[in-house]
């Protein structure tokens, strides 16, 4: 595909018509994409009833219109890890990542299947869908993705921003804490005793931003786990914490329909099975209660 002259080519609708007619792509209908903050995502058509979407970085967080910078290449580390998850997990039919069907490098253009229009936060309501069972299955393929990506490579660093962007919330944590009349010294034993650990932990891929947001359900219920732009080598305990943080919100704000009970048990005994017993371990514990906060 061609190289975006223009930098802001594909930060529009009108831009994105522009890079599709440059690289010869036909298409009938395109939606830009509401709800993400990092990159600029769009939905396509191509008048067949085939959509893609697309999704494009520029060198700042796109909702902040170019005051807030965060590299580019963070669609490089997303487009590595989509494809060899994709591949790795494929025998998953529940829980899926977007297969990807092209990787504008040069433009930071990355092209994948749409993967549908509800998000589980969404549709956490909807008396149709199983929550507790999703929360299972969720669960289980969590487990999968850490167990099986120790030793898989995403890039140089093990994606160095997304660790930095993981680091920036334990490092604010205490002023933040000062605002509100908390332990500000509390929260700076946090940051020197686990913060410090997030740039080092190096045990599987996690995908690093693992909440009921980033997960997408079809007309068919497939669950497809998205937005990979922040994933990174670390230790699983901060999925984990994501989103059993985001699930108890849920249930007790949205009907208590028992996503994060199904989602820890699930985990646990999943883990069990792989012949790791993670009653008494305190390691895992701590981390995961000090990251869900």
């Amino acid at each position: 595909m061609a190289e975006v002259q223009n930098n802001e080519q594909a930060t529009s609708v009108d831009g994105l018509k522009k890079y599709l007619d440059a690289n010869n792509v036909e298409y009938s209908t395109i939606e830009q994409v509401a709800g993400g903050t990092a990159n600029f995502v769009f939905r396509v058509s191509n008048g067949k009833g085939v959509w893609r979407i697309y999704k494009h970085a520029e060198p700042y967080i796109a909702f902040s219109k170019g005051a807030i910078p965060l590299a580019v290449d963070r669609m490089d580390y997303e487009a590595t890890a989509l494809q060899v998850v994709h591949d790795l997990l494929s025998d998953v039919n529940a829980v899926k990542v977007p297969k990807v069907w092209q990787y504008d490098q040069p433009s930071k253009v990355l092209v994948m299947a749409d993967a549908g229009h509800k998000t589980l936060k969404e549709a956490y309501s909807d008396p149709d869908i199983e929550v507790a069972e999703i929360g299972h299955l969720l669960a289980e393929w969590l487990v999968l993705l850490h167990h099986k990506t120790r030793d898989i490579s995403i890039g140089a660093g093990g994606n160095p921003t997304a660790r930095s962007i993981y680091r920036y919330s334990y490092s604010n944590l205490a002023q933040v804490a000062g605002q509100y009349g908390l332990d500000a010294d509390f929260c700076r034993y946090v940051d020197r005793t686990y913060g410090c650990l997030l740039q080092s932990d190096d045990d599987s891929v996690c995908h690093g931003d693992f909440w009921p947001g980033n997960i997408v359900l079809n007309q068919e219920k497939t669950l497809t786990v998205v937005d990979w732009e922040i994933c990174r080598r670390g230790r699983g305990e901060t999925d984990v914490a994501q989103f059993a943080a985001e699930a108890y919100l849920l249930d007790r704000f949205r009907g208590r329909r028992g996503l994060l009970d199904a989602f820890l048990k699930s985990y646990r005994r999943k883990v069990q099975e792989l012949g790791k017993d993670l009653t008494g371990d305190r390691r895992f514990t701590q981390r995961v209660a000090v990251h869900m906060g």
